[in-house]
Protein backbone atom coordinates (compact mmCIF):
# COMPACT_ATOMS: atom_id res chain seq x y z
CA UNK A 1 0.00 0.00 0.00
CA UNK A 2 1.66 3.29 -1.34
CA UNK A 3 0.50 5.53 1.17
CA UNK A 4 2.24 9.72 0.64
CA UNK A 5 1.42 13.46 0.43
CA UNK A 6 -0.29 14.67 -2.94
CA UNK A 7 -0.77 18.12 -4.36
CA UNK A 8 -4.27 19.05 -4.06
CA UNK A 9 -4.28 20.14 -7.39
CA UNK A 10 -3.15 17.53 -9.27
CA UNK A 11 -6.34 15.26 -7.89
CA UNK A 12 -9.62 14.90 -9.96
CA UNK A 13 -12.63 14.80 -8.33
CA UNK A 14 -15.51 15.52 -10.42
CA UNK A 15 -18.79 13.05 -11.35
CA UNK A 16 -18.99 11.92 -8.05
CA UNK A 17 -22.37 9.95 -7.43
CA UNK A 18 -22.23 11.55 -3.80
CA UNK A 19 -22.80 15.18 -3.82
CA UNK A 20 -20.80 17.03 -1.22
CA UNK A 21 -22.64 17.91 1.98
CA UNK A 22 -21.04 21.60 2.95
CA UNK A 23 -22.04 20.93 6.65
CA UNK A 24 -20.29 17.82 6.54
CA UNK A 25 -17.62 19.87 5.40
CA UNK A 26 -17.51 22.44 7.50
CA UNK A 27 -17.51 19.64 10.22
CA UNK A 28 -14.52 18.02 8.47
CA UNK A 29 -12.56 21.21 8.51
CA UNK A 30 -13.46 22.11 11.91
CA UNK A 31 -11.60 18.43 12.82
CA UNK A 32 -8.87 18.34 10.27
CA UNK A 33 -7.61 21.82 11.10
CA UNK A 34 -7.93 20.76 15.08
CA UNK A 35 -6.53 17.26 14.72
CA UNK A 36 -5.28 16.79 11.71
CA UNK A 37 -6.29 14.37 8.76
CA UNK A 38 -7.03 10.87 10.61
CA UNK A 39 -7.85 8.83 7.84
CA UNK A 40 -5.88 9.16 4.15
CA UNK A 41 -7.69 9.53 1.33
CA UNK A 42 -7.71 6.88 -1.77
CA UNK A 43 -6.63 7.89 -5.20
CA UNK A 44 -5.79 5.83 -8.13
CA UNK A 45 -2.80 6.79 -10.67
CA UNK A 46 -3.57 8.52 -14.07
CA UNK A 47 -0.60 9.11 -15.26
CA UNK A 48 0.99 12.74 -13.68
CA UNK A 49 -2.38 13.17 -12.39
CA UNK A 50 -4.77 11.15 -9.51
CA UNK A 51 -8.35 10.40 -9.69
CA UNK A 52 -10.20 10.86 -6.31
CA UNK A 53 -12.05 6.98 -5.20
CA UNK A 54 -12.66 8.49 -1.91
CA UNK A 55 -12.20 11.16 0.32
CA UNK A 56 -14.51 14.12 -1.51
CA UNK A 57 -15.02 15.40 1.75
CA UNK A 58 -11.92 15.19 3.16
CA UNK A 59 -10.53 16.86 -0.02
CA UNK A 60 -13.10 19.92 0.03
CA UNK A 61 -12.32 20.33 3.95
CA UNK A 62 -8.45 20.81 3.12
CA UNK A 63 -8.94 23.30 0.32
CA UNK A 64 -11.48 25.09 2.65
CA UNK A 65 -8.59 25.52 5.08
CA UNK A 66 -6.28 26.72 2.64
CA UNK A 67 -3.76 23.33 2.60
CA UNK A 68 -1.76 22.94 -0.42
CA UNK A 69 -1.70 18.47 -0.21
CA UNK A 70 -3.11 15.46 1.64
CA UNK A 71 -2.24 12.09 2.61
CA UNK A 72 -3.90 9.90 0.36
CA UNK A 73 -3.15 5.76 -0.09
CA UNK A 74 -2.55 5.86 -3.95
CA UNK A 75 -3.27 2.48 -6.25
CA UNK A 76 -1.52 1.72 -9.28
CA UNK A 77 -3.55 2.73 -12.40
CA UNK A 78 -4.22 -0.94 -13.17
CA UNK A 79 -5.76 -1.80 -10.26
CA UNK A 80 -8.81 0.67 -11.20
CA UNK A 81 -8.17 0.86 -14.56
CA UNK A 82 -11.36 2.94 -15.89
CA UNK A 83 -13.91 5.02 -14.73
CA UNK A 84 -16.51 2.09 -14.14
CA UNK A 85 -14.20 0.79 -11.66
CA UNK A 86 -13.21 4.36 -9.89
CA UNK A 87 -17.09 4.30 -9.54
CA UNK A 88 -17.90 1.06 -8.49
CA UNK A 89 -15.15 1.78 -5.29
CA UNK A 90 -16.99 4.84 -4.95
CA UNK A 91 -20.15 3.12 -4.50
CA UNK A 92 -18.89 -0.13 -2.20
CA UNK A 93 -17.06 2.29 -0.18
CA UNK A 94 -20.44 4.22 0.57
CA UNK A 95 -22.73 1.50 0.90
CA UNK A 96 -20.66 -1.35 3.21
CA UNK A 97 -20.16 1.69 5.92
CA UNK A 98 -23.75 0.71 6.57
CA UNK A 99 -26.08 3.27 8.75
CA UNK A 100 -25.65 2.92 12.45
CA UNK A 101 -28.85 2.18 14.18
CA UNK A 102 -30.51 4.51 16.28
CA UNK A 103 -29.37 2.50 19.21
CA UNK A 104 -26.04 2.29 18.03
CA UNK A 105 -26.02 6.52 17.73
CA UNK A 106 -26.75 6.23 21.43
CA UNK A 107 -23.85 3.91 22.26
CA UNK A 108 -21.84 6.42 20.39
CA UNK A 109 -23.14 9.38 21.70
CA UNK A 110 -22.27 8.25 25.11
CA UNK A 111 -19.03 7.59 24.96
CA UNK A 112 -18.39 10.69 22.74
CA UNK A 113 -19.50 12.26 25.89
CA UNK A 114 -17.25 9.94 28.55
CA UNK A 115 -14.42 10.93 26.15
CA UNK A 116 -15.20 14.70 26.02
CA UNK A 117 -15.89 14.81 30.46
CA UNK A 118 -12.37 12.78 30.77
CA UNK A 119 -10.36 15.34 28.21
CA UNK A 120 -12.27 18.25 30.26
CA UNK A 121 -11.04 16.58 33.51
CA UNK A 122 -7.08 15.21 32.85
CA UNK A 123 -4.68 17.98 31.29
CA UNK A 124 -4.70 17.32 27.49
CA UNK A 125 -2.45 14.40 26.51
CA UNK A 126 -1.85 14.17 22.48
CA UNK A 127 -4.23 13.03 20.09
CA UNK A 128 -8.00 11.65 21.71
CA UNK A 129 -8.74 8.53 21.89
CA UNK A 130 -11.71 6.87 19.20
CA UNK A 131 -14.85 4.96 20.06
CA UNK A 132 -15.85 2.22 17.82
CA UNK A 133 -13.02 3.10 15.61
CA UNK A 134 -14.35 6.56 15.18
CA UNK A 135 -12.53 9.87 15.71
CA UNK A 136 -14.90 11.59 18.19
CA UNK A 137 -14.46 14.99 17.85
CA UNK A 138 -14.72 17.43 21.46
CA UNK A 139 -15.00 20.91 21.79
CA UNK A 140 -12.49 22.59 24.36
CA UNK A 141 -13.38 24.64 27.24
CA UNK A 142 -13.07 24.66 30.93
CA UNK A 143 -16.01 22.66 31.91
CA UNK A 144 -15.13 20.04 34.89
CA UNK A 145 -16.21 16.78 34.18
CA UNK A 146 -16.64 16.45 38.18
CA UNK A 147 -19.45 19.10 37.66
CA UNK A 148 -21.31 17.10 35.19
CA UNK A 149 -24.66 14.92 35.39
CA UNK A 150 -26.05 12.45 33.13
CA UNK A 151 -27.77 14.29 30.51
CA UNK A 152 -31.84 14.42 30.30
CA UNK A 153 -34.24 16.58 28.13
CA UNK A 154 -34.60 18.87 31.97
CA UNK A 155 -31.07 19.32 32.42
CA UNK A 156 -28.00 21.19 30.99
CA UNK A 157 -25.60 19.33 30.01
CA UNK A 158 -21.72 20.41 29.68
CA UNK A 159 -21.29 17.83 27.00
CA UNK A 160 -24.63 18.65 25.17
CA UNK A 161 -23.90 22.36 25.18
CA UNK A 162 -20.27 21.67 23.65
CA UNK A 163 -21.59 20.62 20.76
CA UNK A 164 -20.29 23.05 18.28
CA UNK A 165 -22.69 24.52 15.15
CA UNK A 166 -20.63 22.54 12.37
CA UNK A 167 -21.30 19.04 14.40
CA UNK A 168 -24.83 20.09 15.06
CA UNK A 169 -25.37 21.10 11.02
CA UNK A 170 -23.51 17.89 9.82
CA UNK A 171 -24.83 15.26 12.42
CA UNK A 172 -28.31 16.47 11.93
CA UNK A 173 -28.72 16.41 15.87
CA UNK A 174 -29.52 18.92 17.66
CA UNK A 175 -28.86 19.04 21.72
CA UNK A 176 -33.02 18.15 22.94
CA UNK A 177 -31.85 15.01 20.51
CA UNK A 178 -28.62 14.15 21.92
CA UNK A 179 -30.07 14.58 24.70
CA UNK A 180 -32.15 11.57 24.39
CA UNK A 181 -29.44 9.53 22.64
CA UNK A 182 -27.62 9.71 26.46
CA UNK A 183 -31.25 8.15 27.55
CA UNK A 184 -31.15 5.63 25.77
CA UNK A 185 -27.43 4.92 26.33
CA UNK A 186 -28.52 3.82 29.73
CA UNK A 187 -29.63 0.35 28.29
CA UNK A 188 -26.84 -2.25 29.27
CA UNK A 189 -24.93 -2.61 26.78
CA UNK A 190 -25.16 -6.55 27.35
CA UNK A 191 -29.17 -6.59 26.48
CA UNK A 192 -28.42 -4.11 23.61
CA UNK A 193 -26.37 -6.02 21.97
CA UNK A 194 -28.56 -8.59 21.92
CA UNK A 195 -30.81 -6.08 20.10
CA UNK A 196 -28.99 -6.25 17.12
CA UNK A 197 -31.03 -7.03 13.93
CA UNK A 198 -34.27 -6.75 15.76
CA UNK A 199 -36.49 -3.69 14.49
CA UNK A 200 -36.50 -2.22 18.40
CA UNK A 201 -32.67 -1.28 17.92
CA UNK A 202 -33.82 1.48 15.49
CA UNK A 203 -36.60 3.01 17.12
CA UNK A 204 -36.29 5.88 19.10
CA UNK A 205 -39.75 5.26 20.93
CA UNK A 206 -39.06 1.47 21.84
CA UNK A 207 -35.29 1.95 22.76
CA UNK A 208 -36.76 5.25 25.39
CA UNK A 209 -39.25 2.95 27.01
CA UNK A 210 -36.96 0.29 27.50
CA UNK A 211 -34.45 2.83 28.72
CA UNK A 212 -37.11 3.22 31.72
CA UNK A 213 -36.66 -0.22 32.98
CA UNK A 214 -34.27 -1.44 35.27
CA UNK A 215 -31.26 -3.76 34.63
CA UNK A 216 -33.24 -6.48 35.57
CA UNK A 217 -36.54 -5.69 33.62
CA UNK A 218 -34.45 -4.90 30.77
CA UNK A 219 -33.21 -8.35 30.34
CA UNK A 220 -36.56 -10.11 30.80
CA UNK A 221 -37.84 -7.79 28.37
CA UNK A 222 -34.78 -8.66 25.49
CA UNK A 223 -35.51 -12.36 26.48
CA UNK A 224 -39.36 -11.96 25.44
CA UNK A 225 -38.39 -10.07 22.17
CA UNK A 226 -35.37 -12.59 21.51
CA UNK A 227 -37.36 -15.56 22.86
CA UNK A 228 -37.74 -18.67 19.96
CA UNK A 229 -40.32 -18.04 18.64
CA UNK A 230 -40.63 -14.29 19.77
CA UNK A 231 -42.93 -14.30 22.75
CA UNK A 232 -43.01 -10.68 22.28
CA UNK A 233 -42.70 -8.19 18.70
CA UNK A 234 -42.03 -4.81 20.46
CA UNK A 235 -40.92 -2.85 23.90
CA UNK A 236 -44.40 -2.16 24.35
CA UNK A 237 -45.84 -5.74 24.62
CA UNK A 238 -43.00 -6.99 26.49
CA UNK A 239 -43.80 -4.92 29.13
CA UNK A 240 -47.51 -5.45 28.84
CA UNK A 241 -46.75 -9.25 29.69
CA UNK A 242 -44.74 -8.48 32.60
CA UNK A 243 -46.71 -6.54 33.84
CA UNK A 244 -49.72 -9.16 33.55
CA UNK A 245 -51.65 -7.09 31.19
CA UNK A 246 -53.00 -9.00 28.10
CA UNK A 247 -52.39 -6.73 24.84
CA UNK A 248 -55.39 -5.83 22.67
CA UNK A 249 -54.93 -7.95 19.30
CA UNK A 250 -53.58 -5.76 16.37
CA UNK A 251 -55.57 -5.65 13.45
CA UNK A 252 -53.91 -6.50 9.90
CA UNK A 253 -53.89 -3.91 7.42
CA UNK A 254 -57.00 -4.71 5.56
CA UNK A 255 -58.43 -4.34 9.20
CA UNK A 256 -57.21 -0.81 9.11
CA UNK A 257 -58.41 0.56 6.11
CA UNK A 258 -62.11 -1.21 7.00
CA UNK A 259 -62.37 0.54 9.89
CA UNK A 260 -60.95 3.90 8.46
CA UNK A 261 -63.28 3.32 5.78
CA UNK A 262 -66.47 2.49 7.43
CA UNK A 263 -66.38 5.97 9.18
CA UNK A 264 -66.18 7.97 5.79
CA UNK A 265 -69.00 10.22 5.24
CA UNK A 266 -70.89 8.00 2.38
CA UNK A 267 -69.40 10.57 -0.12
CA UNK A 268 -66.35 10.02 0.82
CA UNK A 269 -66.90 6.83 0.50
CA UNK A 270 -67.99 6.25 -2.95
CA UNK A 271 -65.01 8.64 -3.82
CA UNK A 272 -62.73 6.06 -2.52
CA UNK A 273 -64.21 3.20 -4.36
CA UNK A 274 -63.88 5.44 -7.37
CA UNK A 275 -60.31 5.90 -6.96
CA UNK A 276 -60.00 2.11 -6.49
CA UNK A 277 -63.14 1.13 -9.44
CA UNK A 278 -59.94 -1.29 -11.08
CA UNK A 279 -59.17 -3.27 -8.00
CA UNK A 280 -63.37 -3.44 -7.50
CA UNK A 281 -63.83 -4.94 -10.77
CA UNK A 282 -61.14 -7.57 -10.24
CA UNK A 283 -62.76 -8.84 -6.81
CA UNK A 284 -65.88 -8.86 -8.74
CA UNK A 285 -64.48 -11.36 -11.21
CA UNK A 286 -62.22 -13.04 -9.23
CA UNK A 287 -65.59 -14.06 -6.61
CA UNK A 288 -68.32 -14.58 -9.40
CA UNK A 289 -65.57 -17.52 -10.92
CA UNK A 290 -64.49 -18.93 -7.43
CA UNK A 291 -60.98 -17.80 -8.38
CA UNK A 292 -58.20 -17.31 -5.59
CA UNK A 293 -57.34 -13.40 -5.22
CA UNK A 294 -53.80 -12.45 -5.90
CA UNK A 295 -51.38 -9.39 -5.74
CA UNK A 296 -50.01 -10.37 -2.33
CA UNK A 297 -51.53 -9.96 1.09
CA UNK A 298 -54.83 -7.72 1.31
CA UNK A 299 -54.65 -7.02 -2.54
CA UNK A 300 -57.71 -7.67 -3.98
Amino acid sequence: MNVRTVDLALIDAGGRLRALDPAWVDLLAEEIGRDGLIEPIRLVARGERFRLVSGARRVAACLKLGRADILAIVVPQEALADETAVQLGEIQGNLLRGEPTVLERAYYVEAWREIYLSAHALPKRGRKPKAGGIEIPVQRNNISAEKAEPANDDAEDPFVLSLSEAARQALGISQPTMSRYLRIARIEPAQGHRLVGHPSADSRAELLMLAEQDAERQREIVDLLRSEPPRAATVAEAIAQLNGVVPTPRASPSEQVHQRFSRLRPQDQFAFLDLNTEVVERWQVVRSTGGRRSGGRGAA
